[in-house]
């Protein structure tokens, strides 16, 4: 999922993200539990024989200082973030350091101001802001309801994992299928979260009709920004077992999301890709592909991948994401009848059934009209 390919300079190059969201975001989450443990930023002394006024790095100085011109840049209001990502940029807004004009720090010992203010003073009192707010009831309340929140959603989607495989509800196997559903990079400025959602609902209301995505019986989505690939979509699909190609089905799910979903203004990346497998084996583990109900590794790995998607709202959202939902899942589909016991399923697939790529791309006239 932290890969991606995209056109730089017109060429295709491959980008390796170091996490679901940005980095400087993870980073300003560290300095504010940093601040709320009583840590400081400058101070200064006098040395102790010669009398000379000296300026000491306290942790924060000397750990955060040289981040925050780069977490004033990066700010966004297409956001609504974490609590304590909000309570640093809603200080930041109230000294003036970003809006119409960013500020920009410099060395620590000189003049911000013309009234004498240093820029380690204006640190420290950025700090001394912060520590307050996070002491609020307002941001202790907004904590706790994060917390609640992110929880309750990982319950919620490895309850469905179980659900799938269950004797009970679910089948022995599936095809466990992880796509990223994205826009080419001259569309992205002009996608809004109305029309992801919009394109969102399109992509699952195929499955009535397409004899494609009709192999799709349950899901579980959310919605991201990435800070240079713009609105996307992150989807783990759980798809019929009855064919086990399930790079070639994640490729042809991908082309439909491109270029019908979309309109030709999509793209996507496809990690159930051969090659990236391999790489998955030397690191987490695999969670993609054709999945037995007794393969205990790889639906540990996969589990791992829904609570990344069920947790991926509690430290960025989107502005609007009290109305808009930026996470949910699919139900789960009735039972069917029996296939083969389960004390016959392996990790192969027997039935070893190819696609008939002509009846892929049939689609019932009659319902075109919902594309």
């Amino acid at each position: 999922m932290n890969l991606e390919e995209t056109d730089v300079d017109g060429k295709r190059k491959t980008i390796i993200h170091k996490g679901y969201a940005s980095r400087h975001l993870f980073n300003i989450e560290k300095f504010v539990q940093s601040i709320e443990t009583g840590r400081g930023g400058f101070v200064e002394e006098i040395t102790r024989y010669s009398r000379v006024k000296k300026i000491h790095e306290l942790f924060l100085g000397k750990r955060y200082y040289r981040y925050v011109n780069d977490w004033l840049q990066r700010y966004s209001e297409v956001h609504r973030y974490s609590a304590r990502v909000d309570a640093f940029y809603d200080v930041c807004n109230e000294l003036g350091l970003i809006g119409q004009r960013t500020f920009w720090f410099g060395e620590p010992g000189d003049l911000a101001r013309a009234d004498g203010v240093r820029y380690m003073d204006v640190f420290n009192m950025l700090i001394e802001l912060i520590r307050v707010r996070c002491q609020s009831r307002e941001f202790k309340e907004r904590e706790r309801l994060r917390k609640m929140n992110a929880r309750r959603n990982e319950q919620r989607v490895l309850g469905l994992e179980e659900a799938m495989f269950s004797l009970e509800t679910g089948r022995s196997r599936w095809l466990v299928l992880s796509l990223t559903l994205r826009y080419k990079p001259k569309f992205r400025r002009w996608i809004t979260l109305e029309t992801i959602q919009e394109h969102r609902e399109r992509f699952f209301a195929a499955r009535r009709f397409n004899k494609l995505m009709s192999g799709i019986k349950n899901y579980v989505w959310a919605i991201e920004q990435g800070e240079d690939t713009g609105l996307h979509l992150h989807v783990i699909l759980f798809y019929s077992a009855d064919h086990n190609r399930d790079e070639y089905i994640g490729q042809q799910i991908g082309e439909y999301w491109a270029d019908v979903v979309t309109e030709g203004k999509g793209d996507y990346w496809n990690s159930n890709a051969q090659w990236l497998k391999k790489s998955y084996k030397k690191k987490r583990g695999v969670g993609v592909g054709q999945i037995n109900w007794n393969d205990a590794e790889k639906r540990k790995t996969l589990r791992e991948n829904l609570v990344y998607l069920a947790k991926a709202e509690q430290y960025v959202m989107i502005t609007g994401a009290e109305r808009i939902r930026t996470f949910d899942m699919g139900q789960v589909p009735k039972k069917m009848k029996a296939g083969r016991p389960r004390v016959d399923a392996d990790v192969s697939n027997a039935s070893g059934n190819a696609f008939d790529v002509e009846s892929f791309g049939e689609v019932d006239e009659s319902a075109t009209n919902a594309i």
